[in-house]
């Protein structure tokens, strides 16, 4: 079902579209807040039009629900005009980032613009409101051990039939199915978020500043995840532990150059994620070098996204029932004590997001001077928010006014930087990827070692960065992740629930990375004004 609507291009336009969009996607039940980011990108590409377009223009807009998938699209028929690329600054001279709409729809959606036979189209894909994905699963895993308590006590030996003859099947040709759209679903999704960052870079010395921030945040979680694996999870038992410390450089050195497929074909058909990564990440920088020379090829890699995400989300909204399925097979078979081994690593889990935190929090007392019970009071709004939705884009409006009005950041940095943490700062899943799935591998008798572990943490840190952060993506990651390991994939429901409600603190820590980033550049950018300003009064 498509719904259009022809207006002038001009500002006058403005009220109405807006209204036609609002009511649209209240009709569609659209979340408040991506209700608010279409608004956002109708007025950017109105205002960004009319500009450049004659008095008589005209634009299109239509607004398209397929599924659960709504598209958003304008089309304005004259000269190649993007509204999502910043002009480019020469040297030395200000940037322009007051187009704080683009900078917001860059990070936090999926936009995309294409030129093809004199029309200029620029699309905003939204999704329904989902159910509280904490609420179902929730249901989900007490209504298992409720049943299973009940099959154990009844009819043992029934449920073991039952679950030998029904459920298994059942979960094993789900996860296969599973793992058969992780492959596609990665490639395109890591080649769009490169392609994606041509705007990104073109802000220099502020991406710089937070890129640094955001890299050092990630090689701090993964040191943190290496040390509490080796303490708790890791044994001498992997494949590599026999050979000593000299194999461990030798396995690091047939990884790195591993990573380099002999043929483009070969990775796709072994699930290859290293590689698969590897020919993403050189595809992406070629097309953004090539700056769009190739519309219809990134239109492709964009649909292509598309499709296998949308594919990927509906396979996902399924996970209550597998969750049920997969929990309730486990109680019925004996293996119920996995679940109270499950407390011991969200506990785990919490102390490794509490020093990254802590150490975060010293950078601020080091670097900025502000005792870390003075920040937490300055940041408690937005963090408060993150903890109670594990969402980013529900603390935007309370980040930014923390940000600008307490924190006297500058608007403009703010303005970019929350849309940038969005994509970079998702640090928090490196020791959530990494330690479950060592404890999941635990449990089905897998023993790994340290040379197992570094190319998974390797693969984590990428994909961290390369992957969106959407619904599904939890499941899609451990997928990538136990594949790699070697780790039945009967063993996601339990994987995926504890993500599931571990998100909510992981969220508070990454929307944390992004504030203290903030902060951090805020001053190295006023210490170089400082450093300016005798040369220009000499100068004068």
């Amino acid at each position: 079902m498509e719904v259009k609507k022809i207006l002038p291009l001009s500002l006058a336009s403005l009220d109405e579209a807006n209204v036609f969009v609002s009511e649209l996607l209240q009709k569609y039940k659209c979340p408040k807040t991506d209700n608010m980011k279409a608004q956002l990108f109708v007025e950017e590409a109105i205002v960004y039009w009319s500009e450049r377009a004659s008095d008589q223009a005209h634009f299109e807009l239509s607004i398209q629900k397929r599924f659960k998938t709504i598209s958003l699209t304008l089309n304005y028929w004259g000269n190649p005009e993007n509204p999502l690329t910043l002009p480019e600054t020469p040297e030395g001279e200000a940037v322009d980032y007051n187009r704080i709409g683009q900078n917001i729809l860059i990070g936090l959606s999926s936009v995309t613009y294409s030129y093809e036979k004199g029309c200029n189209n620029v699309s905003y894909t939204l999704k329904q409101k989902p159910l509280n994905p904490a609420l179902t699963t929730a249901i989900a895993l007490l209504g298992a051990i409720l049943t299973g308590f009940f099959i154990q006590m009844m009819a043992p030996e029934l449920g073991k039939q039952v679950g030998t003859g029904i459920l298994s099947p059942i979960s094993s040709t789900f996860f296969g199915f599973l793992n058969a759209i992780v492959i596609p679903v990665l490639f395109f999704s890591a080649i769009g978020s490169i392609v994606n960052m041509d705007n990104l870079a073109q802000m220099k010395r502020i991406f710089r500043l937070l890129l640094t921030w955001s890299m050092a945040v990630i090689l701090l979680a993964s040191a943190v995840s290496l040390g509490m694996a080796q303490i708790f999870l890791l044994g001498n038992t992997g494949s590599a532990s026999q050979a000593g410390q000299g194999d461990l450089w030798n396995q690091i050195g047939e990884m790195v150059f591993g990573i380099i497929p002999a043929n483009i074909i070969q990775p796709f058909i072994d699930g290859n994620t290293l590689q698969i990564m590897f020919l993403a990440i050189i595809g992406g920088i070629v097309m953004l070098t090539l700056k769009g020379r190739f519309p219809q090829i990134t239109r492709i890699i964009t649909e292509a996204n598309l499709i296998f995400s949308t594919i990927l989300d509906a396979v996902c909204a399924l996970m209550p029932v597998v969750v049920f399925i997969s929990i309730l097979n486990m109680m019925i078979s004996g293996e119920g004590a996995a679940l109270l081994g499950a407390v011991w690593l969200i506990v785990l889990l919490l102390i490794a997001f509490l020093i990254i935190n802590v150490f975060m929090l010293l950078s601020v007392a080091v670097y900025e001077k502000i005792s870390p019970v003075t920040y937490l009071k300055t940041a408690a709004p937005f963090l408060l928010i993150a903890f109670s939705t594990a969402s980013s884009s529900a603390t935007f409006v309370s980040h930014t006014a923390t940000a600008i009005g307490k924190q006297k950041i500058r608007d403009y940095v703010v303005n970019f930087s929350i849309p940038v943490g969005v994509l970079f700062n998702k640090q928090d899943a490196i020791p959530m990827l990494l330690l479950t799935s060592l404890f999941i591998g635990n449990i089905y008798g897998i023993g790994f070692s340290l040379p197992d572990t570094i190319p998974v943490v390797i693969l984590c840190m990428i994909l961290s960065v390369a992957v969106p952060p959407s619904p599904g993506m939890g499941a899609f990651l451990f997928t990538i992740v136990f594949n790699l390991l070697g780790i039945p994939l009967e063993g996601l429901a339990l994987a995926v629930t504890i993500a599931i409600f571990l998100d909510y603190p992981a969220t508070t820590g990454n929307v944390m990375t992004t504030n203290i980033g903030m902060i951090h550049t805020e001053h190295r950018l006023r210490a170089s004004e400082l450093k300016k300003r005798p040369l220009i009064g000499r100068s004068s």
